[in-house]
C-alpha cells in the first residue's frame, strides 16, 4: 500500500508538471504571436533593430519613441515571418511611446494585445519579458524571453548619454536584465501571460550611473495609445506644415549654426553633421553625430523635415529639439 501511494503521488506530480508545462507553452505562444521584430536604420552606437507589440487587429504597433521610428525606412517582422513596412503615426514624449501602422495586405488582420486587459501588479510578482534582444530573431524565429520579478514601482530618474531621459511616468523596476540591445518596446507579462507593461530603453540611473531595467505599465499607456490611434495626439508631420517652405541647408547653418548630414538617400536620417562654435545650436548643447528625432511634438523622419519644422516657428519662439 505504501509503495502504491508513493507511485500515485509521483504520477500526480508528473501530471501537474505536464499541465504546468503546457500552460507555460501556451503563454509563450500567445505572447510570441503579438510581438514583432523591428528593423530600420542604425549607425554609430545606435542599433538598427528593436521590438514592438501589436495593439490592434489592423496592425498598429506600440513601441518606444527611439531613433528607429525616425531614421529612414522601418520594417516589422511578425511571428510567422511576414515582413511588413511600417510608418510612424504618432508619438507621446511623457511616456516615451510611439504607435506604428503596419502596411497589411487587404483584408488581413493580426493577433493583438488588448491593452484594456492589462492588470496592476505588486512588487515580487514573477514576470516574463519578451523582446528581440541582440537581434536573435530575424524571421519566424521566436523572440527571446527573460524571467524575473517586479522589484518596485517608482518614478524614473535616468539619463541617456549626457541627456536627461524625458520619461515622466512611474515605471516598474524589473529584477532581471531587460535593457539589452533591441529589447526596448518588448512585452512584459506575469507568468500567466497577463499583460503588464512595455519594456523601456537602455538608460542609466542619473545618480548612480547603473543600468536601469524597467517597463512602463500598460495601465498608464492604455489611454495614451487610444489617443494616438484616434489621431488626437502629435502626428508625424502636421498638415499645416505641408504648406511651409523649408529652410535651406544654407539658412540652417547661417541662422542656427546647424549643418545637417547631406541628403544621400530618399529618406536620409536627420544626423547633425556640424555645429558652428558660438551659434544657437552650440549654446543648446547640440553636437556632431546627434540624431534629431523630434522638433516640438513632431517626429523627424529625415533631414528634410528639420528645415520644414524649424521654418514653422516665428522669430523669438523657443524650439524644443529632442536628439538621440
Amino acid at each position: 500500500m505504501k509503495r502504491l501511494t508513493v507511485w500515485i503521488a509521483t504520477l500526480l506530480c508528473g501530471l501537474l508538471q505536464h499541465h504546468a508545462a503546457l500552460a507555460d507553452e501556451q503563454v509563450l505562444q500567445n505572447a510570441q504571436s503579438i510581438v514583432v521584430k523591428l528593423f530600420g536604420a542604425g549607425g554609430g552606437n545606435l542599433d538598427s533593430y528593436g521590438t514592438g507589440i501589436i495593439v490592434s487587429p489592423q496592425g498598429h504597433v506600440l513601441t518606444v519613441a527611439s531613433h528607429l521610428i525616425t531614421a529612414g525606412s522601418l520594417t516589422a517582422v511578425t511571428a510567422d515571418g511576414q515582413r511588413l513596412d511600417a510608418e510612424t503615426t504618432g508619438t507621446n514624449l511623457p511616456t516615451d511611446t510611439a504607435v506604428l501602422q503596419l502596411k497589411l495586405p487587404e483584408g488581413q488582420t493580426l493577433p493583438f494585445l488588448d491593452l484594456q486587459t492589462a492588470i496592476e501588479a505588486a512588487p515580487g510578482t514573477p514576470v516574463l519579458a519578451f523582446s528581440n534582444m541582440f537581434r536573435v530573431a530575424a524571421g519566424n524565429e521566436p523572440v527571446s524571453v527573460v524571467h524575473g520579478v517586479l522589484a518596485a514601482s517608482v518614478p524614473l530618474e535616468a539619463a541617456q548619454g549626457r541627456w536627461d531621459f524625458p520619461l515622466q511616468t512611474p515605471v516598474w523596476i524589473i529584477d532581471a536584465v531587460t535593457n539589452n540591445s533591441g529589447a526596448a518596446g518588448g512585452l512584459l507579462t506575469d507568468r500567466q501571460g497577463r499583460p503588464l507593461g512595455l519594456l523601456g530603453r537602455e538608460v542609466r540611473h542619473r545618480a548612480s550611473r547603473t543600468w536601469v531595467n524597467y517597463a512602463v505599465p500598460f495601465t498608464t499607456l492604455a489611454p495614451v495609445v487610444e489617443q494616438l490611434l484616434q489621431g488626437t495626439s502629435s502626428r508625424v508631420i502636421t498638415e499645416n506644415m505641408q504648406t511651409i517652405t523649408p529652410l535651406t541647408d544654407r539658412q540652417l547653418t547661417a541662422g542656427f549654426g546647424l549643418t545637417m548630414m547631406p541628403k544621400f538617400l530618399p529618406r536620409t536620417p536627420a544626423y547633425i553633421d556640424n555645429v558652428t562654435a558660438g551659434s544657437m545650436a552650440a549654446t543648446a548643447g547640440l553636437r556632431r553625430g546627434d540624431l534629431i528625432v523630434l522638433i516640438g511634438d513632431n517626429v523627424i523622419t529625415d533631414v528634410h523635415d528639420v528645415g520644414r519644422q524649424i521654418a514653422g516657428y516665428r522669430p523669438g519662439q523657443q524650439i524644443s529639439i529632442t536628439v538621440n
